[in-house]
């Protein structure tokens, strides 16, 4: 395969996932914000090496922290609410004042929408927290672009977990009232977890 292939593959997947994120979240069905942890500690340890875990399977439900890496010193918020003040909250969480996380890097990834204006946004973390929203804020666009500079190893290997993670139907129509979002799409449905 070439890297057009590949990129549009993984395109249309993310995409469409930001898409259902939003769309199911609006009428309070979460369980795509749920798998999303998981498919973005996968992506993430594939795309940037990292070695992410979701903390939420290791302490349950600890506040602005959903995945942590001790090894590079990084901790991710997910969140489909990409707002400043969804990134103020998370910053003032008491969990992120312990001296656990001194020296951490905060991350927060937008996963339904596009968050290029949170990054000229200005944040306080807490004392020994760094936190840099140019950098350290990502979404669909975002990601998209680190993936499309990969060399073609890796490209073939974000593919392969896109295509080995993501369900596929056939000719599907996704409509919000009479705006036409997609229309005959196709993607092939896989065992395991699957999130589009």
């Amino acid at each position: 395969m070439n890297r057009a292939t590949y990129y549009n593959f993984i395109e249309e997947r993310l995409i469409t996932l930001c898409t259902r994120v939003e769309l199911r979240g609006k009428i309070n069905i979460l369980d795509y914000h749920l798998h999303s942890e998981n498919f973005y500690r996968d992506l993430f340890n594939k795309l940037y090496t990292w070695n992410l875990e979701n903390l939420n399977s290791l302490v349950q439900n600890v506040e602005a922290i959903d995945l942590i890496d001790r090894t590079n010193n990084i901790i991710i918020q997910i969140s489909a609410t990409n707002t400043k003040a969804k990134i103020d909250s998370a910053l003032s969480k008491p969990s992120l004042f312990s001296t656990n996380y001194a020296g951490f890097n905060f991350k927060f990834i937008s996963i339904a929408r596009d968050a290029n204006n949170l990054r000229s946004q200005s944040y306080t973390p807490p004392t020994g927290i760094n936190f840099i929203p140019a950098t350290d804020i990502y979404d669909a666009r975002s990601i998209l672009q680190d993936i499309y500079n990969l060399d073609i190893n890796t490209f073939e290997i974000i593919y392969k977990l896109m295509y080995i993670r993501m369900i596929t139907v056939s000719n599907l129509a996704i409509q919000f009232g009479k705006r036409v979002l997609y229309n005959d799409v196709n993607m092939k449905c896989n065992n395991g977890n699957s999130y589009v």
